[in-house]
């Protein structure tokens, strides 16, 4: 039994030898043109959940589909229309990807959010390379 787990061993390690691609993945030529999109943003739908956590979810990416959008709200309230206006703003995740979305913050709700807790929840945002965050007037600068 013990050979033929260091037999398992052997093999397994002999079959990685070699499949390492030397060529390295970059950003800008490689990914970038696969997630990015041209299109006119959006809200496909939305998930709420201001009746238990105060938030709301705006799907606005192209890879949101109806299905997909109403999977992602298990627990939520989907809806095709977008979320309710917020005063305190929301976490725009992935802005101008075909994944975009936006998570809303209400001072209202089951966990009503204080304009404080709404700064820290921007700086942790704003922490993410690939977030910010927005109020709704700035996306109608676009």
């Amino acid at each position: 039994m013990k050979k033929l787990a260091l037999l398992a061993i052997v093999l397994f390690m002999c079959g990685c030898e070699g499949t390492v691609d030397d060529e390295s993945i970059d950003y800008e030529n490689d990914v970038k043109p696969l997630i990015e999109t041209d299109t006119k943003p959006v809200v496909r739908g939305s998930c709420s959940v201001i009746d238990s956590q105060s938030t709301c979810i705006d799907f606005v990416g192209e890879i949101f589909t109806e299905e997909r959008m109403k999977l992602s709200c298990a627990e939520g309230k989907f809806s095709l229309d977008a979320c309710p206006y917020s005063e305190l703003g929301g976490c725009q995740a992935t802005p101008g990807t075909i994944s975009e979305s936006i998570a809303w913050s209400y001072g209202y709700g089951g966990s009503p959010i204080s304009v404080e807790e709404a700064g820290y929840q921007a700086k942790a945002c704003n922490a993410i390379g690939a977030a910010k965050w927005v109020r709704p007037e700035d996306l109608l600068k676009k």
